[in-house]
């Protein structure tokens, strides 16, 4: 998938809660594909820690499929 908001081929699959989503990215873009990249840059830009708010990400690529679980997060 490409992102919606960069057009970059998107490798990462996330998962944030509706109410964290509504918050965070803009309304144009909330029905289509954000990658993590831009979905960080609109929460920095607002100013919203979701970093205990993903607990499992996957990474696509061409060869494998790696799923990352959340041991520790913090806001930097």
């Amino acid at each position: 998938m490409t992102c919606a908001v960069c057009g970059c081929i998107d490798k990462f699959d996330y998962h944030i809660s509706d109410s964290v989503w509504e918050k965070v990215v803009p309304t144009r873009y909330r029905k289509r594909v954000v990658c993590l990249a831009c979905f960080d840059e609109f929460a920095f830009e607002k100013e919203i820690n979701y970093s205990d708010s993903i607990d499992v990400l996957y990474f696509a690529g061409e060869q494998a499929i790696f799923k990352f679980r959340t041991v520790s997060a913090e806001d930097v």
